[in-house]
């Protein structure tokens, strides 16, 4: 039996590109910055940075795709993927992440993707068909404080 499990947490290195298969299968990939501490040979400690290649299919990569931009904080689970192809006569192999999850840590509504100046409502520009994502609005706390408690 083998495992293959993967856990990040990082930033991306650049805005996500979205692409389509031949087959009409949405494609977006990202790069992440992933940092790890290490030590210095005298004593001290510094920072060293990973930078995976992740690749995720399907309507949910197309869907997340808008807010995947450059220096957004995301964690993910995945899969590690050996891709093989020819370049210029050599067999290359390349090692990606097949993303299967991804979690927004970090929340730039305004910097990503502003919500269309004739929304009337949250949500709307998606109802309308416009692909621009619209953040939902938490709504309001209820009142716990209610000055018709009969006790």
């Amino acid at each position: 039996m083998s495992l293959n499990k993967i856990t990040l947490s990082g930033n991306l290195g650049a805005d996500a590109e979205l692409r389509y298969t031949k087959g009409g299968n949405p494609v977006v990939s990202f790069s992440l910055a992933v940092n790890e501490r290490t030590p210095n040979g005298d004593g001290t400690w510094g920072e060293y940075t990973n930078w995976p290649d992740c690749v995720m299919f399907g309507k949910r990569a197309e869907a997340l795709a808008p807010w995947l931009r450059k220096g957004t904080k995301i964690s993910l689970l995945g899969r590690i993927h050996t891709r093989s192809y020819q370049k210029d006569g050599q067999s290359i192999k390349r090692w990606e992440v097949r993303v299967d999850d991804v979690e927004l840590m970090q929340y730039k509504r305004d910097a990503q993707s502003p919500a269309p100046a004739n929304a009337a409502a949250p949500g709307l520009a998606m109802a309308t068909g416009d692909p621009s994502p619209v953040a939902p609005v938490q709504p309001a706390a209820p009142d716990l404080y209610d000055d018709d408690v009969p006790f």
